[in-house]
């Protein structure tokens, strides 16, 4: 091999010092070119003698050994080859078997190597602290004192929760167009008397919260992509409605929702929904078991709670809902939340929903007291709203409208376990207002404020002064209510932390609180502070 270099080397060698020669500068006079000239005679004639030795020498191993030499190194060479191929065949082999494709993708996955098949984990932590404040407890006007329900007695009260935990798997099953969805959350285990118990006494508006601190499901659906543009669902969903709670709880803007969105945005439901969507528009219909019933707190104007509840325990007769969304400009994934970063696209979103539904809640509670006539009568509730939303790439606007109105035919007070009082609440009527705007101070800072104001009347309230349900329904109008806070994202949405102040203008009625975030029943002068820790992965 040496000896072969080296003969081919000198034709490279002998051009390379004619390059040189060539690149000299011309010197003026005679002898110097001469002199030049003669010294490259002298390296040309010894550089073909050294060659004819060379070509001498490999004549000599040819004739001796043929080309055995040469084909033994191929060969080895050529083995070394196959067994690198062979290796990573294996390795390549043994990855598609198994559809070992996983990492993270704005989250972790596991895919099959055809993309037919892909789960992905993730999860929510959110860790709060809580203080709230109130001059004194609320203390039902006009209500019997046999019938006044006795409600927090604790002017401060301070403490950690951790109030979102959240697991959920989602990816697609045999094609992307197959999509599936599983959440849900590790709910508190109450140990305060701050909901109803056997007697009736210290409630305050759990919204139906679990006292088990078990797992409780959220999400589970299935959706079926038709076209491009139309997809169908089934299973348990958010219902197609308020914006405020479609908007998952990680990206909120406060610590939690608004006390209007908590009561009226439905929450989940059950059932089938058939979807629309285009660059400009989306619609949404579902039939589905109804919204879950929130808009008087635990007096139960419509009754019902489909939130993972077996097809024979539902309240729910028939139940439609729809919702359709208008973007004017951006995209639609920018809405999934509501901040708006620095130097993100700006855009605008318009939206409006209704809900109509038919229940007949004694039904399924055995009516105990009240009027036995109204065993078999039927609630009818119609939600409508309408909202908002402005991002500016730096700021944004949020305002949204709610109106209820619930034929309350057969309302109830579930004053223990076993005894459900059921009385005619008349024609119920509640509204609600969220006015939100925030702005970045700076990449990660970001401030924010929010109004929200609730109104409610029963027709039939005054004929409630005497009963339990009363307590929910009677001479509780007006409640105005005022955040402010700031955000500060360590990595974005994944990693933040959120603080803010709230306060009560008026009275924050039972119908109103919601003690998880804050607000308890009380009198007017309400402040509840709140700090959250918030890891998404």
């Amino acid at each position: 091999m040496i000896v072969l270099v080296e003969i081919v080397a000198v034709p490279f060698l002998i051009s390379a010092m004619i390059s040189q020669a060539e690149l000299q500068p011309i010197q003026s006079t005679t002898d110097q070119n001469s002199r030049q000239i003669d010294d490259m005679a002298r390296r040309l004639e010894a550089l073909e003698k050294r060659n004819a030795e060379l070509q001498g020498q490999v004549v000599d191993l040819v004739a001796k050994n043929g080309d055995q030499w040469l084909t033994e190194e191929r060969a080895a060479e050529v083995r070394e080859l196959v067994k690198d191929v062979l290796a990573d065949s294996a390795t390549r082999t043994s990855l598609q078997s198994s559809g070992a494709n996983a990492g993270w993708d704005n989250g972790f996955f596991i895919a099959s190597t055809d993309n037919r098949f892909r789960l992905e984990i993730g999860g929510l932590v959110q860790a709060r602290w809580v203080w709230s404040q109130q001059r004194e407890p609320y203390t039902p006007d006009g209500i019997a004192p046999a019938a006044q329900l006795t409600y927090d007695q604790t002017d401060n009260r301070t403490g950690f929760d951790v109030h979102n935990v959240e697991l959920w798997a989602q990816g697609h099953i045999i094609s992307p167009d197959i999509q599936y969805m599983m959440k849900g959350i590790f709910s508190n285990n109450q140990t305060t008397n701050l909901q109803p118990t056997d007697n009736g006494q210290n409630v305050g508006g759990s919204l139906g919260e679990s006292n088990s601190g078990t797992f409780t499901l959220l999400d589970a659906w299935v959706r079926v992509n038709l076209t491009d543009d139309w997809s169908i669902r089934v299973g348990q969903f958010r219902a197609p409605f308020g914006r405020e709670f479609l908007i998952l709880e990680q990206y909120q803007m406060a610590v939690d929702r608004s006390l209007v969105s908590l009561h009226y945005g439905m929450g989940y439901t059950q059932g089938i929904e058939l979807e629309w969507l285009s660059n400009e528009a989306r619609w949404r219909f579902s039939v589905n078991d109804g919204g879950n019933d929130t808009i008087a707190g635990e007096g139960q104007v419509v009754g019902s709670h489909p939130l993972n509840s077996a097809w024979y325990a539902q309240e729910t007769i028939w139940g439609v809902t729809t919702r359709f969304d208008w973007k004017g400009s951006g995209g639609w994934v920018q809405f999934d939340q509501f901040t708006s970063p620095d130097g993100t696209e700006p855009g605008w979103l318009w939206g409006i929903a209704m809900n109509a539904q038919g229940t007949k809640p004694n039904e399924i509670y055995p009516l105990d007291q009240g009027d036995p006539s109204n065993s078999s009568v039927t609630n009818t509730w119609i939600g409508l709203t309408t909202d908002f939303t402005m991002q500016f790439g730096g700021a944004s606007l949020f305002a949204s409208a709610y109106y209820n109105y619930v034929q309350s035919n057969a309302a109830f007070y579930r004053s223990s376990v076993n005894t459900t009082e059921s009385f005619n609440a008349g024609n119920v009527n509640a509204l609600g207002l969220t006015l939100q705007a925030s702005a970045y101070l700076a990449p990660k800072w970001e401030v924010f404020t929010r109004y929200e104001y609730m109104h409610m009347t029963a027709s039939n309230s005054g004929a409630l002064s005497d009963q339990r349900l009363g307590n929910f329904l009677y001479d509780q109008h007006h409640v105005s209510v005022w955040t402010t806070g700031v955000n500060y994202y360590i990595d974005g949405q994944d990693l933040k932390v959120t603080a803010d102040f709230g306060y009560g203008f008026t009275p924050i009625y039972p119908s109103a609180s919601v003690p998880a975030t804050g607000w308890r029943a009380s009198e007017s002068d309400e402040f509840v502070v709140r700090a959250q820790m918030q890891l998404l992965f």
